[in-house]
């Protein structure tokens, strides 16, 4: 076999987990907690202002602690409810979203598959607590080498650190035989370019890259990584 990488770098979310899933349900519970109704129909406010959260985290202008506190605090002053701890129900939401370790379709024999091939490295933009309790309930847990946690290194995708930490963790030096594998063009994507390191974009929707990042291989499904790994897809 003609190996094109020596690891593999993997994104988590909306990759090997079902992350709206997971969301909805540790909303629905944070939302019980807090004696709030309607969690369903309340989703979509959460969710607009937590992806608008991430994203600014992405840009270096909120850190981690402040944002697992400040979306809960938006969210409960757009509802009116600003009677409600932000922070207790942020962490409940937390712990929650810790313990739903649901994969997408196939995640589980697609990781296990690739690690027979070479190192898989979870990078991700989570939570530590969230993210490892996550990994330690799912069985994608057996069949990878390590985890980059951006709460831990103190930077997030698109930050090349994290790329190069897992790299690090791989023993591996060479940044053209690395692969980052992710959904998201503005955190995996991104980072895979400020790194120097080839990416591939996991796209099942079938979106456009409006950003116009260099993409070395865009997938709909995961299976079509397995032959990327054993160097039998062309670029």
């Amino acid at each position: 076999m003609n190996r094109r990488y020596d690891v593999l770098l993997c994104d988590a979310d909306n990759t090997i987990f079902d992350f709206t899933k997971a969301e909805e349900n540790a909303f629905a519970i944070a939302c019980a907690h807090a004696g709030i109704d309607g969690a369903e129909r309340l989703l979509p406010v959460y969710a607009d202002i937590n992806s608008a959260m991430w994203k600014l985290l992405e840009l270096g202008g909120i850190t981690q602690s402040v944002l697992r506190v400040r979306r809960f605090e938006l969210f409960l002053a757009a509802i009116g409810r600003t009677d409600i701890d932000a922070r207790d129900m942020g962490d409940t939401f937390a712990d929650a979203l810790g313990r739903q370790s649901v994969p997408l379709p196939g995640a589980v024999e697609a990781v296990a598959r690739w690690s027979r091939v070479l190192p898989v490295i979870i990078v991700t933009n989570g939570i530590s607590k969230v993210q490892h309790g996550r990994m330690e309930g799912s069985e994608v847990r057996h069949f990878i080498s390590g985890m980059v946690i951006s709460e831990e290194v103190g930077a997030a995708k698109p930050d090349p650190r994290m790329l190069e930490l897992a790299m690090e963790k791989a023993g591996v030096t060479d940044r053209r035989r690395a692969l980052m594998l992710g959904d998201s063009l503005s955190s995996d994507i991104a980072a895979a370019a400020n790194a120097g390191v080839d990416a591939c974009w996991f796209n099942p929707r079938g979106a456009g890259n409006a950003k116009g990042l260099p993409v070395r291989y865009e997938i709909r499904s995961l299976d079509e990584v397995d032959a990327i790994l054993t160097g039998e897809a062309g670029a």
